[in-house]
Parts: C-alpha cells; structure tokens; sequence
C-alpha cells in the first residue's frame, strides 16, 4: 500500500494524463486491503475459520516451553522426556498453569502409579481432549483409567493437542503405538470435537502439513503428501491473506467430500486398529463449543457422520450428571478442555464399558 500511495503521487505530478489509471489502481487495492483488515477481525473469524472464536480469542493470552518439532509424517509431534510449562490466562485470570511430561518416545507420561501383573495396556490416541490440555499428568484421562481400575489398565497417550483423525490413522499406519513395547492393545480410545471434519481436510491453520488422505478410484484410502498446497506462492498466500483464503474456499469447498473423508478415515482407524493392533475402538465425543458453555454445538452434523461410521461411541456430554449442573464443573471455564472431574468420570463410564465389551451408557443410539 505504501508503495502503491507513492507511485499514485509520482503519477499524479510526473504523468497526469495517467492519473485516472493510477486512482483506479489506487482504489483497488485500498478496497481490497480494507477488506483483508476487516476479515481479521474477530467478528469475522467464523468466515475463514468456520468456527466463531471471537469470544474465545478476546483477552487470551497463552504460552508454551519447547515441546513440539516439526515432523515429516505427522506434521508435529511432542519432544521426548520434556517437562514443559504451558499457562492461559484470560483478561488477567489463570485458566491452568500446568507442566506436561513427556517420556522417551514423546508420548505423554503417567506419574508413577499402581500396577497389576495382569494388566491391560490402553491405546489414547486423537487431541487435546485425550492428551489432557491444561491439566497436570495426573489428572488426565490415561491416569485416571490407571488409578480406577488400580493398575489393571495401563493407557499409552499418543494423543497430541491439536491432531486431526487423518494423524491418528498415520500414527497407526508408521507404527507409532509399538514404540511402547505392547504388540496388542485390547482397547484403544480416540477423542473426537466437532471441528474434526475440518481437520482431515486440513481446513485449520496449523494442519497444512498435516497427511492428506484421498479415496483412490479403485476404493483403497491412501496417504497423498499434505494439505500444502503444491506452489510455495499460493501457500503464502493462504497463510498471510485471509481474502485470498476465503475465495480460495468458496472455489473448492466440497463439504460433502469432506464428511465422506471424516467417516472413511473413521472407519480405516477402526479395521487398522483391529488388524495392526488387535485392538477394539472407542470414540469419545464431546460435542460443543465447550469453551463458553454450549454443549450442542455441530451435533446435527456430527451425530449422523459418526453413526454412518458404525464405530461404537461414547457420547460424553451424555454422561454429566442430571438435574443439569454448571458446564464449568466438567469443562474448564474460558478453555473448554475437560477438567479433572470429567476425566474421571469418562474413566469409570469406560472402565465398565470395557468389562461388558460395548457402551450402554453414553451410546449415541443411532437408529433408534
């Protein structure tokens, strides 16, 4: 723009006979910078971001140590044996001001605990949700699974704040799980919110170099690099204008491709799980913009994606105590993650759900 202004001036006094060219031009990109302004702000972020985060955004401030690096198959993966500090603090008051561990392989680390010398190792895999976001390692849902079933149940958490079910299935795919010395997983649970039909499709900020998975003619889901786009130059563009961002989307947008992807990936993380790893999944979905105390959120959208998947899931929210109690008291005020309470009590819905080998409790019904 500043270049732009000069150039007008110079044209103006060396060459008027340009200077309707130069207005023109001029007022172009004075339009087209007042509409890039205008889409960063955040009453405009559900336009780009397909996701209202305005009220959520306002007044947050978060910091994290070095925990994650970037990485070839997962886009990014947490450091190994890494004790990093992470706090959030919104308009002056500390959401969590917590410390994660991570183990040598980079998964996150139970505090020593009870044992059993028949114990079961439990696959965590999928977000924040599952990693424990904004609690200490003992009070996440890996250690609550440990300490309610006293030492019976002994979880691994792949799960990773931020991960797509597109990483979930290339962690399975790379042999990520065996990295803990268990060659059979009984069970595995993978943690589910209701952006992540926008995820698999790389259609969040920090997923570009996350795996691009795509439905080849003859049926098979393979891997096909990541979502950057192919030009170094369109990929800036994406990343710095949200104006070319946003026509970018209405030109390629294909929602219904992007739910038939979420479920097929569903799918293929439950056959891998059961070939690869003898193991039986459990989804857990959290429905809701959990964040500012809606627990609806997408679930017109979700719930029928995720009974098309035939996968058994756990309906989180169904499990909250009835006559309805504050949101605050299950998920974190300002944040949205679940607290302690929570987690411990999708460790004991799950724990009984394992004995009986399906979910009663918290099942999303589908088709009744």
């Amino acid at each position: 723009m500043a270049f732009l202004a000069v150039w007008f001036l110079v044209m103006l006094a060396a060459v008027p006979r340009l200077r309707n060219a130069s207005l023109l031009l001029f007022t172009l990109a004075a339009g087209i910078l007042g509409c890039e302004l205008l889409l960063r702000t955040d009453a405009m972020n559900r336009f780009v971001e397909e996701r209202d985060l305005a009220d959520f955004r306002q007044g947050l401030v978060e910091t994290l140590d070095p925990l994650f690096a970037p990485d070839p198959a997962l886009a990014f993966r947490p450091l190994p044996d890494r004790r990093a500090r992470a706090t959030s603090v919104k308009n002056g008051r500390t959401i969590y001001d917590v410390v994660y561990t991570t183990d040598a392989n980079g998964f996150r680390a139970l505090p020593p605990g009870p044992s059993d010398a028949n114990d079961t190792p439990v696959l965590i895999l999928g977000d924040s949700f599952a990693f424990g976001a904004g609690l200490p390692d003992d009070q996440t849902l890996a250690w609550y699974l440990r300490d309610q079933s006293g030492g019976a149940l002994q979880p691994v958490t792949l799960a990773v704040k931020g991960y797509g079910l597109n990483q979930v299935l290339r962690q399975l795919e790379i042999g990520e799980p065996r990295k803990a010395g268990h060659a059979k997983f009984p069970w595995a649970v993978v943690s589910v919110v209701d952006d992540h039909v926008l995820r698999v499709a790389g259609r969040v900020q920090w997923l570009h170099d996350s795996p691009r998975y795509v439905v080849e003619p003859d049926g098979r889901l393979v891997a096909r690099g990541t979502w950057v786009e192919p030009s170094a130059f369109v990929e800036s563009l994406l990343v710095g204008s949200r104006l070319f961002a946003l026509g970018r989307k209405a030109m390629a947008l294909d929602e219904a491709k992007e739910r038939r992807l979420f479920v097929r990936i569903l799918r293929e993380i439950e056959v891998k799980l059961a070939a690869d790893y003898g193991a039986r999944l459990m989804v857990l979905y959290y429905s809701g913009e959990t964040w500012r105390g809606d627990l609806s959120g997408w679930r017109k959208t979700m719930v029928p994606l995720l009974c098309a998947s035939g996968v058994p899931v756990l309906d989180v929210n169904a499990l909250l105590p009835r006559p309805p109690q504050p949101v605050d008291r299950f998920y974190m005020q300002d944040d949205g993650h679940p607290t302690a309470l929570l987690n411990r009590t999708i460790a004991s819905a799950l724990i009984k759900d394992f004995g009986r080998g399906a979910v009663q409790r918290g099942d999303l019904r589908c088709g009744r």
